[in-house]
């Protein structure tokens, strides 16, 4: 089925993968490198990111957005900044996320016009032997960072129900135990289609 959706559709733009667990990565890889049109991308998690970005770098010269619904750690961060240095809208909405990693994403895409962390675990990882702790608050140097970005989209309200249910779910949201169409909510605009 994949197969025929790369050749069939070699002019896709966008592409929404609830899922890919079934989806072998040099599959995935062959796709992208067909799809030179690409330019927006969501998919759960990205188990080997070198291989899914080099490929969207290297064949989707108009690539501008990407959505993870899924943990983004240091090896992530890296990855993101330096094979998708001219991304223009990343969500990582209701994931777990590494204050470490957010400021690397921060450095790194200079041309980063709209992030979304709404509803994010955000962890700092001092050093030992101190423990891992998730912050309540974006600190200042977040916030610092974050303030050349046009449209920055946070929550981290313990009132709030998604902030909620993603602290249940640890950082990698079950979207299919919730009420349909709520992945949409808060995100942005051109993603939540």
């Amino acid at each position: 089925m994949y197969i025929k959706a790369y050749t069939v559709c070699p002019k896709l733009k966008r592409l929404v993968l609830p899922a890919w667990n079934r989806i072998k990565r040099t599959v995935i890889c062959k796709a992208i490198n067909m799809w030179q049109d690409l330019e927006s991308l969501t998919m759960p998690s990205i188990a080997n990111p070198p291989c899914i970005m080099e490929e969207i770098s290297n064949n989707c010269k108009n690539f501008s957005e990407l959505k993870i619904m899924g943990p983004c750690d240091m090896f992530f961060a890296h990855t993101l900044a330096s094979c998708l240095p001219n991304l223009k809208v990343l969500s990582l909405r209701c994931s777990m996320l590494f204050k470490d990693a957010l400021l690397i994403i921060l450095d790194g895409l200079k041309h980063l016009e709209v992030l979304n962390i709404s509803h994010c675990i955000i962890i700092e990882v001092p050093p030992p032997p101190a423990p891992r702790k998730v912050l309540k608050e974006l600190d200042e140097s977040i916030i610092e960072k974050a303030s050349r970005i046009r449209e920055f989209v946070t929550c981290m309200d313990d009132l709030c129900v998604m902030c909620r249910r993603t602290r249940l779910d640890e950082g990698f949201l079950r979207w299919y135990k919730y009420e349909e169409g709520i992945w949409k909510e808060d995100e942005v605009r051109s993603l939540a289609i």
